[in-house]
């Protein structure tokens, strides 16, 4: 082995050394760029930033990642190949700033993502985002926004990790690097997440703050590139990294890179008029109740005509379905449950029926199916409306095995409407509407 300033060569490696001349080098089947640290074929500012955190002692580089960082070929890698590095960029640079920039003005902050003629602007208070066209002429570039108008502005670079933007109106913004890759709308997690191990992560656009279950806060940003993900917290030197799988529109999941997971929640919470919403999906259980006035006086139109769709299709199947229990008003709820309490006692009361203002069917979109009653649950109307449900907007809203879960026995009967995008998404998913949306139902006494 030869050594080489901080790290060690093969003989294979010390010979691609001694081309100095040549920008690529070959390593047994691979082909290696000069100067390119991050191994994506190209020379860009993400190499710049590996080459200075190595160069601080932050990190280590690999065998080919040396070959690569050894740009002008002396046997060590040092400034000298960061001044090199700057070059290339600076010598192949279009005028038009790529990947995405954080822009800095007397007013806060936003993100431009730029791609290829297009890019993207991402407001971090808001999470809004706007699309838009980009061109280059000299030392201006036109921005022409999706909405029909078009901004101009003259453009400087300090060096690789900073630009300036006048605008034709007369402020100034200040761009700063921050990740490599253009993000798509698409990829953001504007929301409040719930994770699994009880922290909440407030986002807006590519920013936002984490409250951890002690109650601790940090401040973090992120960047997103398909299915992988950086968060940084404090600072774009405070990394963590992981892998992202996105389940549902409600749900995804990091594979972090030091070997832990993380389930992620969008638990949006809203009280309007004393109704709860949850992302948007109302919602009446043991935790949370509707006003004594919310009286809807009957079975919603959207799902008593979604209803009437599974019926007829269900009649063609051969099997008959009806509704045997639709909405209910908050008194007459209370005239049930009272008298099953009597019946039976409040403890039992509580596991089969719900409480005044508690109850689904106040909604106007829970129905009970053929008849509210375990004699139904072995039924082909029962087999078929679990199997089903789902397409037409309802999900089975008490599943077996989760009466824990849900405060209620397990009810064939009992049917919910969602919608079917969201039906689709809690039956794929194979949990209870609490679990999808990581809520409780629970009495408080």
């Amino acid at each position: 082995m030869t050594r080489i300033g901080r790290f060690t060569a093969s003989a294979a490696a010390a010979a691609v050394i001694a081309g100095y001349a040549q920008p690529f080098a070959a390593l047994g089947a691979a082909v290696l760029v000069k100067g390119d640290i991050s191994r994506d074929d190209r020379v860009s500012v993400a190499d710049i930033v590996l080459l200075k955190n190595y160069l601080l002692g932050r990190y280590g580089l690999n065998e080919n990642q040396s070959i690569a960082a050894d740009i002008n070929c002396d046997g060590n890698i040092d400034t000298f190949d960061l001044a090199e590095m700057q070059d290339i960029i600076l010598r192949s640079r279009n005028k038009l700033p790529k990947g995405t920039w954080i822009g800095d003005t007397a007013g806060g902050k936003r993100y431009f993502s730029f791609g290829e003629g297009n890019g993207t602007v991402i407001d971090p208070t808001t999470g809004g985002v706007s699309d838009f066209a980009i061109e280059c002429d000299e030392d201006m570039v036109v921005l022409k926004m999706k909405s029909g108008d078009t901004v101009t502005a003259f453009i400087t670079w300090s060096d690789e990790n900073s630009f300036t933007l006048k605008w034709e109106y007369g402020r100034t913004e200040t761009f700063r690097y921050f990740c490599d890759n253009s993000i798509k709308s698409s990829e953001l997690l504007t929301g409040r997440w719930v994770s699994t191990n009880g922290s909440v992560y407030e986002i807006n656009g590519l920013s936002g703050k984490l409250t951890d279950k002690n109650k601790n806060i940090s401040r973090f940003e992120y960047a997103p590139n398909g299915e992988d993900i950086v968060f940084h917290f404090g600072s774009t030197d405070n990394n963590t990294e992981g892998k992202i799988t996105r389940t549902d529109s409600m749900h995804f999941t990091i594979a972090w890179d030091v070997g832990t997971k993380e389930t992620f929640t969008k638990q949006e919470i809203e009280v309007r008029n004393g109704i709860t919403y949850v992302n948007g999906i109302l919602i009446a259980n043991k935790t949370y109740a509707l006003p004594s006035d919310y009286n809807p006086g009957k079975i919603l139109p959207d799902a008593q005509a979604a209803f009437n769709i599974m019926q007829a299709d269900a009649k063609k199947a051969g099997l008959n379905l009806s509704i045997c229990s639709g909405f209910r008003s908050y008194d007459y709820q209370n005239q049930l449950y009272n008298g099953y309490v009597a019946r039976d006692g409040k403890n039992a009361a509580d596991t089969y029926s719900a409480r005044a203002g508690h109850s689904e069917h106040q909604t106007g979109l829970a129905m009970d199916i053929n008849y509210a009653s375990s004699a139904f649950t072995n039924t082909p109307e029962a087999k078929w409306l679990a199997a089903n449900c789902y397409k037409y907007g309802f999900i089975l809203r008490y599943p077996k095995g989760k009466e824990n879960i849900t405060g209620y026995m397990y009810e064939s009967w009992h049917v919910r409407y969602l919608g079917k995008e969201l039906a689709k998404e809690v039956y794929d998913s194979g949990l209870t509407l609490e679990e999808f949306l990581c809520i409780d139902s629970k009495y408080k006494s």
